[in-house]
This record gives structure tokens, C-alpha cells and sequence, in this order.
């Protein structure tokens, strides 16, 4: 995962939230996303956590109070040792649990998505390359490693690796690999995206 600072990760946010509606970040757009969407709201006291814990003396202290305000207000909660690249989209903030995984940049998280342990017994932590989507529902739990590019279908429940750019669909969750590039008619191979 690439250094970040949080500045940096709020403007990949910004970026990823502007994209979904088909614009670019403007300062209206910025404002909007701040004041009136709930699931901006809850990235950015994320990245607001990672910026106050910096502060001498009080910094802990201040991030845990915006840790628990944010699980109060959203019903959702992204545990403190997770570390997540920029650019993170939740639409729908409400019954997220994110344990000590470490996600990449542009992961799309849906509601109700469970991230983290099997158990007590059983330590690990999910691993999330770049540009994952996570549906509704979903679970994913134990030490696995999620690929680059990859889909987890809406409530699979996905206990081993996903390959990048594969799809992992139902409970257990079966891999579904992606599609292997076929040959260009000039000989230049181009990767065709699964068709689902």
C-alpha cells in the first residue's frame, strides 16, 4: 500500500465521490459532500481520526472520541488499526464492521459488509488490494488476501483468496476467475473484463 498522508487520502475521497456522479471535485460538490452526504461523512471522520492522532499529548485521546461518535451516528464502525488507501466510496454507511484489515485505494464498500477475524483462536486479518468492490451483506473473515480489481458478490461469504480481478459469489463463496485475455487481431493481447 502507498504512503498517503490524510490530506492526500481525502482528496482521493473527494475524487472517487465526484466520479461516481459523472463530475469532476468542484468547491460546490466538496461543500455537498461534506455538509449533506452521510457516506462522505463517515470516510472523512475516518481521515479525521488519522489527522488528530498526530496531535501531541491529546492526539489518542481525540481520535477515539471521533472513533466513537462516528460508530454512534452511523451504526457503522472502521476499527482504529485498520490502515485504507484513499479514494474509499461508501454510499451506504450503515452496518459496516471493518476489523484490523488493510485495504487498498479505491475500495467501494457497500452496507452491512462484516471485515475481519474468524475468531480469537483463529488471528489474521483480511488483506485488500486496489479498486475492490464488496457488496451488501458480504463477510469476509480470517487471514485472507483479496486481489487487485476483484468483486465480492452481495452476502458471499468469503473465507479463502480471491484472485485479482475475480468474483467470489455465494456462501461459502466460489471463485469465479477472471476472463483470460484473448488475442488482439494485431497480436496485442487486451484484458476483456468477466462478463457477469
Amino acid at each position: 500500500m502507498a504512503s498517503e498522508t490524510p490530506l492526500q487520502k481525502v482528496k482521493a475521497d473527494l475524487e472517487r465521490y465526484a466520479a461516481s456522479e459523472g463530475k469532476g471535485v468542484s468547491f460546490l460538490l466538496a461543500v455537498r459532500m461534506f455538509l449533506v452526504t452521510p457516506g462522505f461523512q463517515f470516510v472523512f471522520s475516518r481521515r479525521l481520526q488519522e489527522m488528530v492522532v498526530r496531535i501531541p499529548v491529546i492526539g489518542r485521546a481525540l481520535r477515539r472520541v471521533i472513533w466513537w461518535a462516528s460508530c454512534l451516528i452511523f451504526g457503522s464502525e472502521i476499527a482504529m488499526a485498520a490502515k485504507i488507501g484513499g479514494g474509499l466510496y461508501v454510499p451506504h454507511p450503515y452496518g459496516i464492521v471493518v476489523g484490523s484489515a488493510r485495504i487498498g485505494r479505491n475500495m467501494h464498500l457497500l452496507q452491512n459488509v462484516t471485515i475481519g477475524r474468524k475468531s480469537r483462536e483463529e488471528p489474521g486479518d483480511p488483506m485488500f488490494g486496489d479498486d475492490v468492490t464488496v457488496s451488501a451483506g458480504a463477510v469476509l473473515l480470517g487471514p485472507i488476501t483479496i486481489g487487485d480489481g476483484a468483486v465480492i458478490g452481495a452476502n458471499s461469504v468469503v473465507l479463502k483468496d480471491v484472485p485479482p480481478r475475480a468474483l467470489a459469489i455465494g456462501i461459502p463463496a466460489r471463485i469465479i476467475p477472471a476472463a483470460a485475455p484473448p488475442p488482439a487481431a494485431d497480436g496485442v493481447e487486451t484484458l476483456v473484463a468477466s462478463s457477469l
